[in-house]
């Protein structure tokens, strides 16, 4: 049987993740106009590009397997009482 709550909390959470999948996207667009640059000691440093994109795809990868668990147990998650 399934929980009305429950599969209104379901439905948020994956609601949860593609939203923020989604705003991985312009992060690229600025990581791509980005140009590694030569800091002197001291000043004040970013990421360089490279490291930032690794972290990017990092992030993406960690959204699609929480959403691949979330797929997985839907039943399950659907079914039961939500607790935080």
């Amino acid at each position: 049987m399934l929980n009305d709550l429950a599969i209104k909390k379901y439905a948020e959470f994956v609601g949860a993740i593609n939203f923020a999948t989604e705003q991985l996207a312009p992060l690229e667009a600025l990581i791509n106009r980005m140009k590694p640059g030569n800091a002197l000691p001291g000043d004040w440093r970013v990421p360089k590009p490279d490291d930032l994109r690794k972290e990017l795809a990092k992030a993406r990868k960690d959204l699609e397997d929480l959403k691949a668990h979330a797929v997985k147990y839907e039943i399950e998650l659907k079914s039961r009482e939500w607790r935080v």
